[in-house]
C-alpha cells in the first residue's frame, strides 16, 4: 500500500513540475508573435510593413471603416412592412416580443 502511495505521489510531483514548462513556452511564443506585429516594433524585426505606403493611424483606419459601413448601409434595400411590426406575442403561456409573422409561425397570438 505504501509503495503504491509513493509511486502515486511521485507521479503527481513529476507531472506538476513538467506541465508548467509547456505553458511558459507557449506564453513566450505568444509574446514574440505579439512583439513582431505590434505597431511599436522595429521594421526589420518582423511583421509586414510597406515602406512605400504611409502608415495609417488608428483614427484614419476607424474613419475609413465607418465610411465603408455607411456606404454599405445606404446602398442596402430598406423594406419595412408596417403591418409586420414588433409587438407582444403570447406563445405557449409566455409573452415574447416578436414580429407578427414570427408570432404566427410559432403558433402564438399577437397582442
Amino acid at each position: 500500500m505504501y509503495r503504491q502511495m509513493r509511486a502515486f505521489l511521485a507521479l503527481i510531483l513529476v507531472s506538476a513540475l513538467c506541465s508548467g514548462c509547456f505553458v511558459f513556452d507557449e506564453i513566450e511564443k505568444g509574446q514574440e508573435i505579439m512583439a513582431a506585429h505590434s505597431p511599436n516594433s522595429e521594421p526589420g524585426k518582423g511583421g509586414a510593413s510597406d515602406s512605400s505606403a504611409s502608415p495609417k493611424t488608428a483614427r484614419e483606419k476607424l474613419a475609413e471603416y465607418y465610411a465603408k459601413q455607411r456606404a454599405r448601409a445606404s446602398s442596402a434595400p430598406k423594406s419595412e412592412d408596417p403591418a409586420d411590426a414588433v409587438g407582444s406575442c403570447r406563445v405557449h403561456g409566455s409573452v415574447q416580443f416578436l414580429r407578427r409573422a414570427d408570432c404566427k409561425l410559432r403558433g402564438g397570438t399577437f397582442l
